[in-house]
Formats: structure tokens, sequence, C-alpha cells
């Protein structure tokens, strides 16, 4: 069974807005690609949230329009290469679909061909799926070959962010890393009132310090 990763968090903050977890080095897949928010969630203070993921790698499309910070990628199609046909190639028919699914020659990359039936100037984009949802998208062109090696850090952020929507990570306001030590699949963070985090602990040790907590 895949592992599953997860961030709960407290929320401490002033104000109510949306834990949103991203992937922020969209350029390891291509030169013009733009991070997505991968999940997000509307908080209010002192509510808990929790966010759960695995690492099963796709694709998928999106009719969006021009690529760029602040529009929406909604997936019209989503593949999903854990199967191990791990090669797809995005055509054009009058509409867009996936075709061709199969293996590609190494599997621990993912293959991302668009055919030459792809307009030119198209306005639809091309995204990476991590655990079903896209984490980066690019605009669709034809004759393109695109490769993608799966090597994920994980951020936070809190603000006006909702899932799906194409960011800017350069203008992303005090992020969190989420470091998940070799064997560890869970962590824990608080956002305070005044909007830096808790340095993320792991599940036992937050546990650890719920039990001191409630002792006390």
């Amino acid at each position: 069974m895949a592992k599953k990763y997860s961030i709960t968090v407290n929320n401490r903050a002033s104000n109510s807005a949306y834990l949103m977890v991203f992937q922020n080095d969209p350029t390891q897949w291509a030169p013009n690609a733009m991070a997505v928010a991968w999940f997000a969630k509307y908080s209010n203070p002192k509510s808990r949230i929790k966010f759960e993921w695995g690492v099963d790698t796709g694709f998928s499309w999106a009719e969006t329009g021009e690529l760029k910070p602040g529009i929406q990628f909604s997936a019209s199609e989503v593949f999903d290469a854990s199967n191990g046909q791990n090669k797809i190639t995005l055509d054009y028919n009058g509409a867009y679909l996936f075709t061709n699914p199969d293996k590609g020659q190494d599997p621990s990359r993912f293959y991302l061909a668009e055919s030459p039936n792809i307009p030119v100037g198209s306005k639809a984009a091309v995204g990476v799926t991590m655990s079903g949802s896209t984490v980066y998208a690019v605009q669709a062109r034809p004759n393109q070959n695109l490769t993608f090696s799966p090597h994920p850090s994980y951020y936070l952020a809190y603000g006006n962010y909702e899932e799906g929507d194409v960011i800017d990570v350069s203008t992303i306001n005090n992020p969190l890393l989420l470091p998940y030590p070799t064997g560890v699949y869970a962590l824990t963070t608080t956002l305070n009132a005044d909007g830096t985090w808790t340095n993320p602990v792991t599940l036992a040790q937050a546990n650890e310090e719920r039990l001191l907590l409630a002792a006390a």
C-alpha cells in the first residue's frame, strides 16, 4: 500500500482564510510551467485542519485560456499513471483528449507528448498531478514532449488561495516548508496569531505535547 503523507494545522490566526498546500518548483518540469494551489481548505481561527495525500503521479488538461497567476485550472480530464502506464499523449480532434497510454522508457519518469493536432496558440493547458490533483501546469503546444521526474518538496501557506488557482510562488507570503524526515509521514504545525508558524513536529511529538498539556 502506498504511503500517505499528512499535515495537521492548528489554526490560531487572527482572521479566517484558506490553508493551502503547494509544491514550489514548476520549472523542474518545463521552463514556462506554473505552480497550482494543490490542496486548499477554508479555515477559521481555533480550528484544526488536516491534509492527506499520496505520491501517485499522473497528468491533466484543462481549457484555461492564457495560463497566468490568478486564473483557475479546473481539470477536464485526469490520467492516472500509477498502473505502470507512465506515458500519454494529449491530442485534439475538435476537442482535447488523452490518447495512447503506454509504458515509457524509464519507469521512474512520466512522459507527456503533445500531438501535431494541438492548435497553434492553444487555450488549453496540461498539468502534472499528484494524488489526483494538479500540481503544475503549462500551456499546451503542438509537437511538444515533456518529461517529469517527481522530487516533491511540500509547502504550506495561509491566505486568499483556492484549490486549482494558478499561483506565482515568489509572491506567496510566509510559506512554511514541510520537511518529512525519512520514515516520517505525518507532521503537525500551528499557525500563530501574528502569522508565524511553529516548526513542524512529528505525530509522536505532537501527541506527547498534547498529553503533557492535558496533565498540566
